[in-house]
């Protein structure tokens, strides 16, 4: 609907309402609210993955260290950048199973996170993604901002947060094709969260390349899926540089699997939009 359609107005102001019953009901729903809208916006920063290697003048390893070994997360969970791969134009952060007869590699499940930290850091603006999400029953794909104070419970959530623009773990379970944003920070009470979930991403989102963005301001968020809004927040907003991570894992569930060698989280893009 186009924004200058008088009916607009009133046509999205209801949406909003159904957008967050659904999400207080923990109903899932589909992004139906207004379009991004980027006037006066421009890019700022980007990774098109082009070539047939990771650019480390702009990501680093977030849980890893590039060109070493495996950094162990749990029991038989490792991060690895031999599950990290560019190729035709996209950026590939797989999950895969090692049978541990490789010596230093134990065996277990293996995984990637890479972030932009210091390439880019940067507060405000409009962060998308294009990607493809893994096949992996208890595996997440999550593309989020971070900085160093999310964790300290001595600042508030202005000093930093952790922004989930989107997180893929639904894959073989309940409410399959869905993603969630979340918000994370720490206080003085301990952990709060601001948990969204069941975003039913429309077509099928590991067949399919589809879009996922925030646009982050002094007021709030606004969290889009293929260019629509699906959620607008102020909890835990914060006011400071944040770093973007691009990260898969398989998350410590009992039931874990994946079809073929590998799971993939495939990224076509990464691109930042800010106000001059």
């Amino acid at each position: 609907m186009s924004a200058n359609n008088p009916f607009s107005k009133v046509y999205y102001f209801f949406i909003g309402i159904i957008m967050s019953i659904c999400l207080t009901l923990d109903i899932p729903m589909k992004a139906m609210g207004r379009p991004v809208d980027l006037t006066g916006y421009e890019l700022v920063w980007s990774d098109e993955f082009e070539g047939d290697a990771l650019d480390t003048t702009k990501w680093r390893g977030h849980n890893e260290v590039l060109g070493g070994g495996p950094a162990q997360i749990y029991s038989d969970g490792y991060y690895s950048d031999r599950c990290i791969e560019v190729k035709d134009g996209n950026l590939i952060l797989s999950i895969r199973h090692f049978d541990g007869s490789e010596e230093g590699y134990p065996e277990g499940w293996y995984f990637a996170s890479i972030d932009s930290y210091p390439g880019f850091n940067g507060t405000y603006g409009y962060y998308e993604i294009r990607a493809k999400v893994a096949k992996a029953v208890a595996g997440n794909c999550a593309f989020y901002l971070q900085n160093g104070d999310t964790m300290d419970e001595s600042k508030p959530a202005s000093a930093g947060a952790e922004i989930d623009v989107m997180e893929s773990m639904r894959y073989g379970v309940d409410h399959e094709g869905s993603i969630e944003n979340n918000i994370h920070y720490y206080d003085k009470k301990g952990h709060q969260r601001l948990h969204a979930r069941w975003v039913i991403v429309e077509g099928n989102p590991y067949e399919e390349f589809h879009t996922y963005g925030v646009k982050w301001d002094s007021k709030g968020y606004t969290f889009y899926v293929d260019g629509k809004t699906c959620r607008e927040t102020d909890f835990g907003l914060s006011h400071s540089p944040e770093y973007i991570v691009l990260d898969v894992m398989m998350r410590d569930f009992k039931t874990r699997s994946i079809v073929g060698d590998s799971a993939d989280f495939m990224v076509d893009y990464v691109r930042v939009y800010q106000q001059p």
